[in-house]
């Protein structure tokens, strides 16, 4: 069988439980998928070829080789790029899956043009500000004591970026090819969510696809579902920072979740 384009995709901000949803997918026995793509961010494929740093990934991402990825950006369409991709890539032909996703987390921002281009179910993962916040915090390996100083420089940029991901999670709020999960109800309602995130591309959803068997990288923790992923922010974040942060992206209402 000759599959030309994803069945779904997985989007949402950055850190949001991206690649966690696509842990839970792939262990699904006919589902798989390589690490990121990005090409629905280009206007064509062959833009693909010089669109930094998605494609400087693809070929561990998807191993896939450099010619092999060149043919596929040589495609006219999006679907023969996928057809190619798929076909070529060693992950794909390893597991001979019959459903494969493309999770992108940066689609969230241009949504609504992305389903323009290829009109398949979205899964948009969202996670609370603060925990964003703490994310970034973390990643950054500054210390505690440099927070202040941490926060006045990461604000502004990250509120601009929040407003191009927030167009695309009122886009899919509002569409029923579209679904808007929160980490936030995968870690404190796990089986009710994930359940329905498998109904919504049709599959059977089986309570063992909560222990994870098939993680292929290292951006989750543990082989299951960590609640503290999710709240950590109460304890790690000043009380005075979590106010500012509500306060700053206040613009935001639904993106908050209410503890």
């Amino acid at each position: 069988m000759t599959i030309s384009t994803p069945s779904f995709l997985i989007c949402g901000l950055e850190h949001s439980g991206t690649t966690l949803a696509s842990d839970l997918f792939r262990e699904h026995p006919e589902i798989e998928s390589g690490f990121e793509c990005g090409v629905l961010l280009c206007s064509k494929p062959e833009d693909f070829l010089t669109f930094k740093p998605y494609i400087n990934n693809m070929e561990r991402g998807w191993d896939i080789s450099k010619n092999d990825l060149t043919h596929a950006c040589r495609e006219k369409t999006f679907e023969g790029f996928y057809k190619v991709l798929f076909e070529r890539s060693s992950i794909i032909k390893k597991s001979s899956p019959k459903i494969i996703f493309d999770k992108t987390p940066r689609y969230i921002t241009q949504l609504k043009t992305i389903q323009s281009k290829i009109g398949v179910r979205t899964i948009a993962l969202i996670k609370d500000p603060r925990s964003l916040a703490l994310s970034d915090f973390k990643r950054s390996g500054k210390k505690l004591e440099e927070i202040d100083n941490w926060y006045s420089s990461w604000m502004g940029p990250k509120r601009d970026y929040m407003r191009s991901a927030y167009q695309g999670y009122k886009h899919a709020w509002g569409n029923n090819q579209c679904t808007v999960v929160r980490l936030e109800e995968i870690c404190f309602n796990a089986r009710e969510t994930i359940e329905s995130m498998f109904e919504f591309i049709e599959l059977e959803f089986k309570l063992e696809y909560l222990d994870f068997h098939n993680q292929r990288y290292k951006h989750t923790s543990g082989s299951s579902i960590n609640i503290n992923s999710c709240m950590q922010f109460m304890t790690k974040l000043p009380k005075y920072i979590q106010k500012k942060i509500e306060d700053d992206f206040s613009e935001f209402d639904r993106w908050f979740y209410n503890f």
